[in-house]
């Protein structure tokens, strides 16, 4: 049975707030409590990519478009398919997610567009840097890497496709121990250069 619904009154809500803060920070009588001093954002860590050939078109496109980044043939190669949109979970980027089965090992790869510049971004994602290697995939640098923590789960390829884009390439291996690290970041590769292949096609 569903019970009538409780109404707080405004000033309650207050007092509450105001006891729950005093058990954290103290809450102020006379006024408000000052401002917090800025922290100031902490530097993109240093990668040193070549000069890209070209800007990539991946700003504002949608999910149905990445989709279209990895050809039939180029699925089958890596043994994917199921093209959708990606899952958010809790963040915006755009992508598209495929999902893998090698017989031995099931994995997904998901290709997403980040509007970021790939320094921040490896900063952003707890990127290992002792997993990072740069490489150049048609001309555009790219840095592989590994979650700290958790670089038996995959690997990701992070493309410099245009000023503040990164198009994120990551594949995530669903039976544990199935591949290594050499094959699960082979995996990542293969896709981004499919990706970028593509993308410089439809240019």
């Amino acid at each position: 049975m569903r019970g009538t619904p409780v109404r707080v009154r405004p000033w309650s809500a207050v007092a509450a707030a105001c006891a729950a803060l005093l058990v954290v920070t103290g809450c102020a009588v006379n006024g408000p409590d000052p401002a917090p001093a800025p922290i100031a954002p902490a530097p993109a860590e240093s990668v040193e990519l070549p000069q890209r050939p070209e800007d990539l078109a991946v700003a504002g496109k949608q999910d149905d478009d990445v989709c279209t980044w990895l050809s039939a043939e180029q699925q089958q190669s890596l043994r994917v398919g199921g093209a959708q949109p990606v899952i958010r979970n809790g963040d915006n980027y755009n992508g598209c997610g495929y999902l893998g089965d090698t017989g031995a090992a099931r994995f997904a790869i998901g290709v997403r567009i980040v509007p970021e510049p790939v320094e921040l971004f490896l900063q952003k994602i707890n990127s290992s840097p002792g997993t990072r290697q740069v490489y150049v995939l048609s001309g555009f640098g790219t840095v592989q890497s590994q979650i700290g923590g958790g670089e038996g789960l995959g690997c990701d390829a992070f493309i410099d496709a245009a000023e503040g884009q990164t198009v994120w390439v990551n594949m995530q291996l669903q039976t544990p121990g199935a591949m290594n690290a050499d094959q699960m970041c082979e995996k990542a590769q293969t896709a981004a250069h499919s990706a970028v292949s593509t993308l410089q096609a439809q240019s």
